[in-house]
């Protein structure tokens, strides 16, 4: 007898249904926690910023960032 590789021990055990995969699999197992343990997973996503910063923007900020260390002893956070 040969050993079984993991992937085809786990195929099998997909195959006969010992194991859920794929988007079905998942709703089920959401399905499941949320009975178990309630509405958990619903939450508003974090505001997206009203746009994305510009690299200049992004260089200004860092210039200014040693700048103000420099000249004020601020630590850089």
């Amino acid at each position: 007898m040969t050993p079984m590789t993991d992937a085809e021990r786990v195929l099998g055990q997909i195959k006969r249904g010992e194991v859920i995969a794929g988007p079905e699999g998942a709703r089920r197992i959401a399905a499941r926690h949320e009975a178990a343990y309630g509405v958990v997973w619903r939450r508003r996503a974090p505001a997206a910023p009203a746009a994305p910063p510009t690299p200049d923007a992004a260089w200004a900020d860092a210039v200014q960032s040693l700048t103000r260390t420099e000249t004020t002893g601020d630590l850089a956070a």
